[in-house]
C-alpha cells in the first residue's frame, strides 16, 4: 500500500489486518528490532541510522523478506513499501511480484491538513507528558 504521508496507508493496513487476518509489518519496527538484537546487521544498521543516513534498499528488502517468511501462507500488507523504484526492483528480485498493489491517491490539500493535524496532536501529547 503506497501513497503520500497522511493518505491513510497505516489506517487502511491496520483495518485490513484486523478484519482479514493479514500481517502488517513495519519497516521502522523491523530496523529497531534488528538494532536491538545486536546482530552484525543490527550493528551496521545502528551505525547508519546514527549517521542520519538511510538504510540501503537491499538491506530493508532483505529484512522485509525475512519477516514475510515468518508468516508462511499469510497475506502480508506492506505499508509505504517500496519507497523507491530501487526498493521495488529489489523486492521483486528477492520476493517475487506482489499479488496486489494499492496506491492511495489523495489531494495535496488533504494530505497537508492531515500532516498539520498530526503535528498539533504530537505537540499536545508532548505537553501533556511534561506535566
Amino acid at each position: 500500500v503506497v501513497g503520500g504521508p497522511g493518505s491513510g496507508k497505516g489506517a487502511l493496513c491496520e483495518r485490513l489486518a484486523a478484519e482479514c487476518g493479514a500481517v502488517h509489518p513495519s519497516c521502522g519496527e523491523m530496523l529497531r528490532e534488528e538494532v536491538e538484537s545486536g546482530t552484525p546487521l543490527g550493528l551496521e544498521v545502528a551505525a547508519i541510522m546514527e549517521r542520519g543516513e538511510l538504510v540501503s534498499s537491499a538491506t530493508v528488502t532483505a529484512l522485509m523478506r525475512r519477516r514475510m517468511r515468518a508468516y508462511p501462507g499469510r497475506r502480508i500488507l506492506l505499508d509505504g513499501f517500496p519507497r523507491s523504484l530501487e526498493n521495488a526492483r529489489d523486492f521483486v528480485e528477492l520476493c517475487g511480484p506482489p499479488e496486489l498493489a494499492l496506491h492511495l491517491d489523495c489531494d495535496d490539500t488533504v494530505l497537508l491538513e492531515r500532516i498539520l493535524d498530526r503535528g498539533e496532536r504530537s505537540a499536545e501529547e508532548a505537553r501533556r507528558a511534561e506535566e
